[in-house]
């Protein structure tokens, strides 16, 4: 079960992306990207999966715990983009990674230093999380939206994190079953990958590595299905029995599983 905590203060902070989340700092004093209920609760409960996924693979994610978020903190001044209607259930909090840089287009540049790259401790992580994304459906982490935040806590160590998995499952439509995401949604036919592994000789080796260990990582997350669905509140009213079965169905097969791995390495092959 993920942690459940308060907010202690008054928001003052909106992020423009579409979900509008809100900055909240709890009554511990640690600062949480909160995510509401506005529209359906369908993207939060693929937070939640997503997030406890990418552990069970290993993958470095931002903290995640169940926000209730005050009324009263919730910033009129951004009415009526947000509303406190929007709040009166739990919220999907991730961590603010405080020393964390969200990659786009204005770091690119500094990847392409050699003293920069080596200071990053979990590079071929970016190719796991283009199979990771490849294998639940995530057509929202892309060139033109990385959705990565290299963390750069530690001194000379950077790492990539994952996050924001609200558009996987093909934004949601398990019901109508699993489909492939395209080039265009994946992080393999990004300039970043290119930078990172457009001419690296052991790539064979690594993609290798990726595949093997990604049958393992699908075997432990369907073990622990039962227990992350757990965490999904039951103030969100969601039909976590339905959900589990469309999983298992879809996600978890030979003939998906095998299918991603086919397309993972086509893309490797074709981009880099």
């Amino acid at each position: 079960m993920i942690e459940r905590k308060n907010s202690l203060f008054k928001s003052e902070h909106m992020y423009t992306t579409g979900d509008i989340p809100i900055l909240v700092t709890c009554t511990d004093l640690t600062d949480w990207v909160c995510k509401h209920s506005r529209n359906s609760i369908s993207p939060l409960v693929n937070e939640i999966i997503g997030s406890l996924f990418a552990i069970n693979w290993n993958l470095r994610t931002p903290e995640i715990a169940l926000i209730t978020v005050d009324r009263e903190h919730v910033p009129s001044k951004f009415a009526p983009q947000l509303q406190p209607i929007f709040f009166n259930k739990p919220c999907f909090g991730s961590s603010l990674l405080k020393e964390g840089q969200v990659i786009d287009k204005s770091l690119l540049a500094s990847f392409k230093k050699t003293a920069f790259k080596r200071k990053i401790l979990n590079k071929e992580d970016l190719l796991k999380i283009a199979l990771f994304d490849i294998w639940i459906g995530n057509d929202d982490r892309h060139q033109g939206n990385s959705n990565l935040i290299l963390d750069q806590s530690e001194s000379g160590k950077y790492y990539f994190n994952v996050f924001d998995h609200g558009a996987i499952f093909n934004t949601s439509s398990l019901i109508h079953g699993i489909q492939l995401i395209t080039e265009d949604e994946s992080l393999i036919t990004s300039e970043l990958a290119t930078i990172l592994f457009g001419n690296v000789n052991n790539l064979t080796e690594i993609v290798d590595k990726i595949v093997q260990d990604f049958y393992l990582c699908v075997e432990r997350c369907e073990q622990e299905l039962s227990n992350i669905l757990l965490s999904i509140p039951l103030e969100w009213n969601f039909n976590v029995v339905e959900f589990e079965t469309l999983l298992r169905e879809n996600i978890f097969n030979n003939d998906w599983c095998n299918s991603c791995v086919l397309h993972f390495r086509e893309l490797i092959q074709t981009n880099l």
